[in-house]
């Protein structure tokens, strides 16, 4: 594990609240891919890291996981949940590192989230890596709707919960095949997560949706500071 000190700056917690107002977790992100999303990048925040290398962005995992261990006390007594986004390299390190399996094992709150285009998720393609992790702990299922996403992916594997893509969010708002998806999707998983919620209108659109929680510019997102005096 990598030293990151309790005052970091660079991490924000953006809050994941459900539909009654309470704070099922947070997702734990970089600054600078926070601000790519509020700023609506093609591909949300995880194309912010397209640029790094894979040894990079291990290293930025185990920040975010140093991070979140050192906040234990807050994730464990107010029940929250700490989403970390990873990728395929990531995950593959996860898989043969058993010093971070146990770390993870030992931090239960935290849920890895695996990212839309994870190369394991095309169809007819055999998923050593998905299938070895999920036997360490529960999967997210990032941006829906986007990459290689679908309904069948879903069916076949085991997340705990599916957080819908900002822009399939945004581009199906309102309408009636938006809310079958939603049903499509509830019996598969604990809960679905819509991301991109930035006003009233978008609250509006969700009213009566079987979803778990939301997520967006709607609700600010805590600096490490914050986030100590906020809940801790």
């Amino acid at each position: 594990m990598r030293t990151v000190k309790r005052s970091d700056s660079s991490y924000l917690f953006e809050p994941i609240v459900t539909v009654s107002g309470g704070i099922l977790g947070f997702e734990l992100v970089k600054k600078s891919a926070h601000q790519a999303a509020n700023k609506q990048h093609p591909h949300d925040a995880g194309s912010q890291t397209f640029h790094l290398s894979a040894e990079e962005r291990i290293k930025n995992f185990f920040d975010a996981v140093t991070l979140a261990c050192i906040n234990a006390d807050i994730f464990t007594h107010n029940n929250f949940l700490l989403s970390i986004r990873i990728d395929y390299e990531i995950a593959s390190h996860i898989v043969n590192n058993a010093a971070m399996r146990n770390v993870l094992q030992q931090h239960n709150y935290i849920r890895l989230t695996l990212d839309a285009f994870f190369p394991e998720f095309s169809p007819e393609q055999d998923r050593p890596v998905l299938h070895a992790l999920s036997e360490h702990g529960p999967l997210w299922l990032d941006h829906f709707g986007e990459g290689n996403t679908s309904l069948t992916l879903v069916m076949n594997e085991k997340f705990e919960h599916i957080k819908i893509s900002q822009h399939f969010f945004w581009q199906h708002q309102g309408t009636l095949s938006f809310r079958q998806i939603i049903e499509h999707l509830q019996p598969y998983s604990q809960g679905v997560i819509i991301g991109g919620i930035e006003s009233a209108r978008h609250l509006e659109y969700l009213k009566g949706s079987q979803i778990q929680g939301m997520q967006g510019i709607l609700w600010s997102a805590y600096s490490q500071e914050e986030f100590i005096q906020s809940f801790f």
